[in-house]
């Protein structure tokens, strides 16, 4: 009976570590049933989390791996070499030039703009004559007004005798409003001529203006007001001649080295329109040298006055000149 139960006990034994074989292959049920490691550390190539030793029974999900990030040094950026040809290279579209290091002043546009007018002749021997003329204009022009300034000066004279000695001043300001084509002005002359009745004589007018025509190349100005004139010295000494005035001007670019001006100022006196003084003047302008803005000018000034008081009522003036602009 014992030997039997001893057999017994020995197939049992054999049969249970059979089966334990065959439920742990990497036969390592042994050693976490009967060895002192509880736990089971994983080979070295397995990057598996540690199994808790359950038994065969039991069954564990190891969690999934750690993923490590990889990390890569960049190269760093080449220079770009600078041109051969001395051109610099463009700044990128969206990044406008100048904007980044400073900031780029508008243009100032021209406000002042003008010219001198001279001319000189003479001779001497059997005949001896002198000749001078001088002119300076000058206007400044806003987006809300414009003021021209002129001042001719004539002066001629034969052996020594003075034939014309003659000052004329004129002023103009235009007060534009706004877009529309009327504007108002104020207008000022003041005249001396050594052989008029008068010694000096001032005008003064105020009115509206029309631009009948206003194109880059063309300007057509009508005008219409009122005011006066008054002389010293001479029969009208002192008197204050009531007059209208009616004027025309008109400037015209005919090609890049040629410029027509016209302008004619009628103003009789509202107490009599038989009486009334009539001033044409033309000229006709030709680019001499773009670099320096040298030009010739051709004019014709043609004055009438309906009371000349003793003198001619004509005078007539036409003069070739040079002339410099700024």
């Amino acid at each position: 009976m014992i030997r039997q139960r001893w057999l017994w006990l020995g197939l049992l034994s054999v049969a249970a570590a059979a089966w334990s074989h065959a439920q742990d292959p990497d036969e390592s049920f042994g050693q976490r049933l009967y060895g002192p490691e509880i736990w089971r550390l994983p080979p070295v190539n397995d990057f598996s989390a540690l199994t808790p030793s359950g038994g065969p029974d039991i069954a564990f999900q190891a969690p999934t791996a750690l993923v490590v990030p990889h990390y890569e040094m960049l190269p760093a950026p080449r220079p770009e070499a600078a041109p051969s040809t001395g051109e610099v290279p463009a700044a990128p579209s969206d990044v406008p030039v100048g904007e980044e290091r400073f900031n780029v002043k508008p243009e100032r546009k021209k406000l002042w703009s003008g010219s001198f007018d001279l001319g000189l002749d003479g001779s001497e021997g059997n005949t001896e004559t002198f000749n001078f003329r001088f002119g300076v204009h000058t206007r400044r022009k806003t987006e809300c007004n414009v003021l021209t300034l002129g001042l001719d000066y004539n002066k001629q004279a034969s052996k020594t005798v003075s034939t014309e000695d003659r000052l004329y001043f004129d002023g103009r300001y235009e007060q534009l409003l706004g877009s529309s084509r009327w504007s108002t002005f104020f207008h000022e002359t003041i005249e001396y001529d050594q052989f008029q009745p008068f010694d000096v004589r001032d005008t003064s007018d105020i009115g509206v203006g029309y631009r009948i025509i206003d194109r880059e190349d063309t300007t057509f100005i009508g005008r219409l007001g009122g005011g006066f004139s008054h002389e010293y010295g001479g029969p009208e000494n002192g008197r204050y001649v009531p007059e209208a005035v009616f004027g025309l001007q008109v400037e015209r670019q005919l090609n890049k080295r040629q410029k027509f001006i016209g302008t004619m100022e009628y103003a009789p006196d509202v107490t009599r329109f038989a009486r009334y003084r009539l001033r044409t003047q033309a000229a006709w302008e030709v680019l001499l040298d773009e670099d320096r803005n040298l030009n010739l000018r051709m004019g014709i000034l043609e004055r009438y006055n309906s009371v000349p008081n003793g003198a001619r009522p004509n005078d007539l003036d036409y003069a070739m000149m040079l002339m410099w602009k700024f």
